[in-house]
């Protein structure tokens, strides 16, 4: 199978990569950011000519646009390892070629999962999660009628601190996420647990079910839970390691080799709790835009979680600043519409606009 890699230089990019070796298939195209000494390095280390783009730096580019990559690779299967708004345009090409998609930028269904699902359906193709959470779901979908989707959560690095007490968290604190080796973006995300509301507005659009909970499990063992009708519940665990969900999105989940060290239940403790939503806020915005359906929240929160993240690592705002930053833009912004994807991309930039200019 041959596999274009958008986000190559990335901590998901770089594990797709060992994982699409270690699985015999090949690297055909690599998309990255500014990256060039990894980008350099990948192509040292596949012994075999591939097409590259970046819009960055434009040293090492085999093509001058993503639609000449797409033309060029003409791939199986697509891995979108982006970070952050910039996957939503990768995701919307992939679909619009009708090439599988792997994904792992979970922004794309956060702010348009309403879209993306209509034209696959339209296109015929085929999307599979790189997500921890989401992969273990797809893993476990039975012929049984499914009462609740059960998403665990970390909580990342300050889950059990008081809100004073995260006044003067550094940068490289709230970066430190206690399981899981990720990029700053995200990891402060679990941080703040807007990951998780992320993730649950992902679940939404990929699964097609409304009854979604988050569940504090601290050990990040059991990556999710399925719970059916009959009250039974179904958990997948694994050590905390991408290279599981990345393995089995590219193989389409109907094959599986040992791509990841056996988990040892010698000495296992599991642990699990109810989150507070009046105290972690995102988990009860995502409840409500799942209720309400709601297109134009999903975008608001994105927009202003990325730009109070950037004003945060230049040391502009602390960190629990970044919730009711968000909140204001909440407040700001709620009356506007979106009735298509050129109304996200114009909203989220008056959005991170106006957040950066306030502080």
């Amino acid at each position: 199978m041959n596999i274009l890699i958008f986000g190559a230089t990335g901590s998901i990019g770089i594990q797709s990569i060992n994982v699409v070796r270690k699985l015999g298939h090949k690297i055909v195209g690599c998309s990255f950011h500014s990256n060039i000494s990894q980008m350099q390095k990948i192509i040292k280390s596949l012994k075999y000519d591939i097409d590259v783009f970046s819009s960055k730096v434009t040293a090492l580019n085999t093509v001058k646009t993503i639609d000449q990559l797409f033309e060029k690779t003409k791939p199986d299967l697509v891995i979108n390892a982006i970070s952050g708004f910039a996957g939503l345009e990768i995701t919307l090409k992939t679909i619009l070629n009708k090439i599988d998609l792997a994904l792992a930028n979970k922004e794309s269904y956060v702010l348009a999962g309403w879209k993306i699902k209509e034209i696959a359906k339209a296109q015929g193709v085929n999307i599979f999660p790189i997500d921890s959470e989401h992969c273990a779901i797809y893993d476990l979908m039975k012929n049984k009628r499914i009462n609740k989707l059960l998403l665990t959560a970390s909580g990342g690095p300050f889950y059990n601190k008081e809100i004073h007490e995260l006044n003067n968290v550094s940068f490289y604190e709230a970066k430190n996420h206690p399981n899981w080796k990720m990029g700053y973006k995200i990891s402060i995300d679990s941080a703040t647990l807007m990951n998780k509301c992320f993730e649950m507005i992902e679940a939404y659009y990929m699964f097609n079910i409304k009854n979604i909970e988050a569940i504090y499990h601290p050990q990040s063992i059991v990556h999710s839970m399925i719970e059916f009708s009959d009250n039974s519940v179904h958990a997948q665990m694994s050590i905390a390691d991408m290279k599981l969900a990345i393995e089995l999105a590219i193989s389409k989940f109907k094959s599986k080799v040992p791509i990841i060290e056996k988990l040892s239940f010698e000495k296992l403790n599991l642990s699990f709790d109810y989150i507070d939503e009046n105290k972690w806020l995102p988990i009860k915005w995502a409840k409500y835009i799942i209720k309400n359906d709601d297109r134009v929240l999903p975008v608001i929160i994105n927009a202003a979680n990325d730009a109070a993240i950037e004003l945060f690592k230049n040391k502009k705002i602390k960190f629990n600043q970044i919730i009711p930053i968000i909140s204001l833009a909440i407040n700001d912004f709620s009356n506007q519409k979106i009735n298509n994807i050129k109304d996200i991309f114009i909203l989220n930039s008056i959005i991170k606009q106006y957040i950066l200019s306030k502080f």
